[in-house]
């Protein structure tokens, strides 16, 4: 009974092993036959049979890239435009042909040395110039056709914001300003302001504050290009806060007041010329080329040899000429009885005569020391009523107040600046 039954399990295992390797041989053999029949389509689909036509695919020939150039140059001293573009490689008659174009439109005599021509260039080839006239414009000539040239006005789109600036004084205001960022000519400006009400020899201190809040004038590409009008600024001075604000009122006109609405422009200036420092004070003194001990009826300014001279306040030139005394020197009648004079200059100003009308702080001459004088300065009296009087303590009265309508609309300004200009100084 055992024996057969191992007989029989020997036998099943046999048959079953057989047919185990025939399917596992049909299997194979199938696998194959797809695989060597998948690779005859694919031959199949990249032969190419004598018979079809091969097409040759030829690039469209490429038009070479523009390549634009430019190139800053300046006018040299007692050079033309003409003769420096031809230094500058351009041919005669472009040179001739943009001269044509420009001279209709453009004063070329004006031209000074310093002035910027760029060149443009397209492929290296001469293409025109742009000649920057204002920080606002520009005047740009290019090649039109094959041989002219054609004019064109570009005007840039310029922007104006507001920026704070503050300063501690440590040796001069001047010199403290310019540390901290603010600009020559608005610190010139501020100079100006206040010389009506700051004698800047005796006034200003160390440690003195001054803030302003002025413009700043943008081009298209966010540089800064210029500077723009004075907004407000005070200045801390000893005992004294000067605060001065411009206002343009509903005329149109422009003044800069203080915070009651007072203009700070008054009748006249207490210093006539601006970085100037005293040399000789009003009052008693001996006298540096007598020697002998006088009165000085004035006030001295040492400066630079042409630095120039102001007229203090508007007036009437009543003397443009020159004495022994007081050398070249100019005298101003103003109103209310008070007459100025300005003496040692070494010349006067252009139009500079009798019966000649002048504004406040406009240049009326230069330093210099002609007459009796031992060095460049500027000797300057005040009269009033025909009696030299101290212009560096005298209170001259102020000109414009602001009323009625003014007045508030002034006022109202005043609490939008309070606001705003306190963020800025606190964060600038």
């Amino acid at each position: 009974m055992g024996r057969f039954k191992i007989k029989d399990f020997f036998a099943d295992f046999l048959r079953d092993w057989r047919s185990g390797v025939f399917t596992l041989i049909l299997v194979l053999a199938l696998f194959f036959n797809l695989i060597i029949s998948e690779n005859k389509h694919a031959e199949a689909a990249y032969t190419v049979t004598p018979t079809e036509d091969i097409k040759t695919i030829v690039p469209e020939p490429q038009s070479p890239a523009v390549i634009r150039t430019s190139r800053d140059t300046e006018l040299a001293r007692g050079s033309n435009l003409m003769y420096h573009l031809e230094t500058q490689g351009v041919s005669r008659s472009d040179s001739n042909a943009v001269i044509a174009v420009l001279q209709d439109v453009v004063n070329l005599r004006s031209l000074r040395a310093g002035q910027t021509v760029t060149l443009h260039y397209e492929n290296r080839y001469f293409e025109g110039i742009t000649l920057p006239m204002a920080i606002d414009r520009d005047i740009r000539v290019g090649r039109s056709g094959t041989d002219g040239f054609r004019v064109t006005e570009h005007y840039k789109d310029l922007q104006s914001y507001p920026v704070s600036k503050e300063t501690v004084v440590e040796s001069s205001l001047y010199g403290s300003a310019l540390e901290s960022g603010i600009e020559d000519n608005i610190i010139m400006e501020l100079i100006q302001l206040y010389s009506f009400d700051v004698d800047f020899q005796r006034d200003i201190q160390k440690g003195d504050v001054l803030k302003v809040c002025y413009e700043k004038v943008y081009d298209e590409d966010g540089n800064a290009v210029d500077t723009g009008n004075i907004l407000y600024t005070t200045l801390k001075t000893g005992e004294r806060n000067l605060e001065i604000f411009r206002y343009v009122d509903t005329d149109g006109r422009t003044d800069f007041y203080n915070r009651d609405g007072h203009t700070v422009r008054k009748t006249l200036l207490k210093t006539p010329i601006n970085g100037a420092y005293i040399t000789s004070s009003f009052g008693r003194r001996t006298h540096p080329i007598t020697g002998y001990n006088s009165f000085h009826k004035g006030v001295d300014f040492g400066a630079p040899r042409g630095t120039a001279i102001k007229t203090s306040g508007d007036g009437t030139v009543t003397f443009a000429g020159y004495n022994e005394v007081y050398g070249n020197y100019v005298m101003v009648r103003h109103v209310n009885s008070y007459v100025t004079l300005y003496a040692h200059m070494s010349a006067f100003a252009r139009g500079m005569r009798r019966g000649r009308i002048v504004s406040q702080g406009q240049t009326i001459g230069y330093v210099g020391t002609t007459g009796m004088s031992t060095g460049p300065h500027l000797h300057y009296e005040v009269r009033y009523n025909g009696r030299q009087i101290n212009p560096s303590t005298v209170k001259f009265p102020p000109g414009r107040t602001l009323e009625n309508e003014e007045a508030r609309l002034f006022q109202n300004m005043l609490a939008s600046y309070d606001s705003s200009l306190n963020y800025s100084f606190r964060n600038p």
